[in-house]
């Protein structure tokens, strides 16, 4: 068995633990939000910092994934890239880069955040922004088609998210409104912390 195989399916049996008495539904962003949630107050005894030993299980990079299937080609995942801690507004908040995978191919990414006070977790999510979503794609087609430009057809690792080479910045605006920018392809994703509404 591949690595990468192995270690999707280790993160599988891992998130069917964490999740156990969940739907049998396909995972979604609103599931991922719900499994965070999950994760930080059973197995982080409703310490948030837990999350910081979650990884992603294709490339190791801190993160949390939800995992339809074992098999790429016929599942969902939805993979939240941990991108860092910002205190906006006295609150402390972990954002997540979420990108939503259908059978290896990118659907939709959305910036995401999640404080936790003790009480009940408070997330933000960002907007879609088709257009970050194309100039994401385009970027990484464009790589493909340079580097095996007499194969026709991209294997997996140019069509889903996150690639191992990606490389998020995440700023602040001063404002409470957080950005993430993939620098190579100028796409960028934001989500406003500043609302006080749940």
């Amino acid at each position: 068995m591949h690595r990468a195989a192995l270690a999707r399916t280790i993160a599988l049996l891992a998130l069917t633990l964490v999740a156990a008495g969940g739907c049998s539904s396909q995972p979604s962003m609103s599931s991922w939000q719900k499994d965070v949630s999950h994760y930080v107050a059973d197995q982080g005894k409703g310490d948030p910092m837990a999350l910081r030993d979650m990884t992603l299980p294709e490339d190791g990079r801190p993160g949390f994934a939800v995992i339809g299937h074992h098999d790429t080609r016929e599942s969902v995942d939805v993979n939240g890239v941990l991108l860092g801690h910002e205190k906006v507004a006295a609150r402390t908040w972990f954002v997540y880069l979420v990108g939503l995978v259908k059978e290896e191919k990118l659907k939709e990414i959305r910036l995401a955040a999640m404080s936790d006070t003790g009480s009940m977790p408070v997330w933000r999510v960002g907007q879609r922004n088709k257009d970050a979503e194309r100039a994401y794609r385009d970027y990484n087609l464009a790589q493909f088609r340079e580097r095996f430009p007499d194969r026709k057809q991209p294997p997996a690792e140019y069509l889903g998210f996150p690639r191992a080479a990606d490389t998020f910045d995440l700023t602040d605006d001063g404002n409470g409104l957080l950005i993430a920018t993939h620098k190579p392809s100028g796409a960028r994703w934001d989500v406003d912390l500043s609302s006080q509404t749940r």
